[in-house]
């Protein structure tokens, strides 16, 4: 039964970095249409750079998770004004799907290329925000870490969904993403928006780096990973609803564990992707992939 519990625990623990990395891709991918493929690279920054600010330049921490936020919530307003703004509301630029793709894409590329020139190859990890030995109770083991994973995850999606769902403004933000040309029509400003929640989901990756990388550890090269892992719990969402991209990851986080604990750990993509590829196949209509009209 222990350890039954304790990969339960670690499989809460690996959907939660599953479910908010979905929930942030879901939430802007309704809004503008676009996948945010850059949303594990502001993780990324904001687990290294609270690091090194606390580690390296002696800040302290409270000082130092601030100073990076507020970094990657700068660095995401700047790419919307030099390169969204000018691309959709100026009509400048590519807007088929490769196109855009390349948008998100190409920033993930800097801020790796900027990653590496002021941090260096180094695994980064901040420090705890909730210090002391792993909740034990009855056998179940499970990080103060996973917990906070755990808790950011649910109340990400929790959130996402109420503001869509319940919200003025939310429901204003979902017409964008229905018609940016009707949205326009009735007086409701697309662009911003778009800057403001992309501005927002940031935020909330540098966070979730943060809490997150006392229990991996960040390098330069950890963007892709999650970005790609967000991908892949949004898409049971259609990637337009975070409430249930959550829900998705915390399940496919469980299902993983439980593979690695009573196969083989060498399953863990395998299942991840083939339940992917299957949904694709049988039901589409589950990722928002219906067919195509004649």
């Amino acid at each position: 039964m222990s350890e039954f519990l304790n990969l339960l625990a670690a499989g809460l623990t690996s959907g939660g970095i599953y479910g908010i990395f979905g929930a942030c891709l879901a939430v802007w991918f309704r809004v503008c249409n676009i996948l945010n493929l850059a949303v594990g690279d502001f993780a990324m920054f904001g687990a290294i750079g609270t690091a090194w600010l606390v580690q390296t330049a002696g800040l302290p921490f409270g000082v130092g998770i601030l100073v990076a936020v507020v970094g990657v919530g700068l660095a995401a307003w700047l790419f919307d004004w030099a390169v969204l703004h000018v691309a959709f509301d100026r009509g400048a630029g590519a807007h088929g799907i490769v196109g855009v793709f390349f948008y998100t894409f190409g920033l993930s590329l800097v801020l790796e290329g900027a990653a590496r020139a002021m941090f260096g190859t180094d695994v980064y990890g901040a420090p705890d925000i909730w210090k002391g030995p792993a909740l034990s109770v009855a056998g179940f083991h499970v990080q103060r870490a996973g917990v906070l994973v755990i808790a950011l995850a649910i109340v990400t999606g929790l959130a996402g969904w109420a503001y869509l769902r319940f919200t003025v403004s939310g429901r204003a933000a979902s017409a964008c993403g229905e018609s940016v040309i009707g949205s326009r029509i009735v007086g409701i400003d697309s662009g911003k928006f778009r800057r403001r929640i992309f501005i927002v989901t940031a935020v909330i990756a540098a966070l979730f780096g943060i809490v997150e990388s006392p229990l991996s550890g960040y390098t330069y090269l950890s963007g892709p990973t999650l970005s790609l892992i967000g991908v892949v719990a949004a898409g049971f969402a259609s990637f337009r609803r975070p409430g249930r991209a959550v829900a998705a990851g915390l399940a496919i986080g469980v299902a993983e564990a439980m593979l690695g604990g009573y196969v083989s750990t060498s399953y863990d993509d395998v299942l991840l992707y083939a339940i992917l590829f299957c949904v694709i196949i049988f039901r589409p209509e589950v990722l928002g992939l219906g067919a195509e009209p004649a």
